[in-house]
């Protein structure tokens, strides 16, 4: 009778969702197609280019994969491309207003590098994360970005700043002045302050600056503001840098809410998007007033979501019984 009741309460759980072959949970009205797979890859962060056709995402050194990596995808024939490898770890990218790609190293000693024509980077590139060497003068450190566990990067609406945040507990949040060179740190009370790049967390304690349950990522909204995931806390909190002195407060917070790790605005439906770690990890949609759970798997990691017209880009890393994936999510009537 135990087992029983047991399975009717998952049965209950289940009701109204679809589950595959891939262990996704998948919301009513909701399918899933697989763009590709792989067992020795760990994607993150999701970006597209500018056409459309690739989709490039970092990968995580793990025990399944030795190598941090930065990998293209092709949406249309499914074909990866092993780009760089030899970082010390791959926690995030942007495209940059110049078109080129800003990778996240995520490491106490980590930067930024910038890859310039990614969508004609050549294959199997290497770096030297301790010469800051690579074998192709297409990436290169961008050393103005500052030293510490990089991960989440965005940039501003008038393309003048890049806002950058040390991943770890304690970690604070860093604003890049583009053109002149300039890295400074948040103060709650005193706003920007100057740091030397080589000496950025140094600086920052010395000085008192903001710190955060280690933020995952930043997302740009439509008003020029931003949106930042507080993994530690589960909190998504609001960012505005456009008048006299930041602005800093909490925009989200749900008791379902435990570790969001990466956020995507979706302009057509006006939803927030957010891919939460914890176990079992979970795809949200926020809609302003209600939290829907839209995609879950009990064993895998949903590390990454990209929301790109009607397409929502999801990236899965492995479990121990299931490849990492990358798919997209669409609703039913778009087929």
């Amino acid at each position: 009778m135990k087992y029983l009741s047991t399975f009717l309460v998952i049965l209950f759980v289940l009701a109204g969702c679809q589950v595959n072959g891939a262990g996704l949970v998948i919301a009513p009205g909701w399918i899933y197609h697989s763009l590709g797979a792989w067992k020795q890859l760990m994607p993150n962060q999701i970006v597209l280019s500018s056409d459309g056709r690739w989709l490039y995402f970092g990968s995580e050194v793990s025990e399944f994969s030795p190598l941090a990596s930065v990998a293209a995808l092709h949406t249309e024939s499914g074909r990866t491309h092993l780009l760089v490898q030899g970082l010390r770890n791959v926690n995030g990218l942007r495209i940059a207003p110049d078109a080129s790609l800003w990778i996240a190293e995520g490491s106490d000693q980590g930067g930024i590098w910038r890859m310039v024509q990614p969508d004609h980077f050549p294959d199997d590139q290497r770096v030297n994360p301790v010469t800051r060497e690579s074998t192709h003068p297409g990436i290169a450190p961008f050393r103005f970005a500052g030293r510490f566990a990089h991960r989440a990067i965005a940039f501003s609406a008038d393309q003048h700043f890049a806002y950058l945040a040390d991943a770890t507990t304690g970690g604070s949040l860093y604003r890049l002045d583009i053109r002149a060179r300039q890295l400074s740190v948040l103060h709650r009370e005193k706003g920007w302050l100057n740091v030397v790049p080589e000496d950025a967390v140094k600086m920052g304690h010395t000085f008192g600056a903001a710190s955060f349950a280690s933020i995952a990522d930043i997302e740009r909204m439509q008003d020029g503001s931003f949106l930042l995931a507080e993994s530690g806390s589960g909190k998504i909190l609001r960012f505005d840098d456009q008048g006299d002195k930041p602005q800093l407060e909490t925009w989200l917070q749900r008791e379902e809410l435990r570790h969001p790790v990466d956020l995507a605005w979706d302009e057509a439906r006006q939803w927030l998007w957010i891919a939460d770690e914890a176990v079992p990890s979970t795809l949200w949609a926020w809609d302003g007033h209600n939290l829907y759970n839209m995609v879950r798997h009990l064993s895998s990691r949903i590390s990454a979501v990209l929301a790109a017209g009607d397409n929502i880009y999801v990236n899965l890393q492995r479990g121990r019984n299931n490849p990492s994936m990358t798919f997209v999510l669409r609703e039913r009537h778009q087929e």
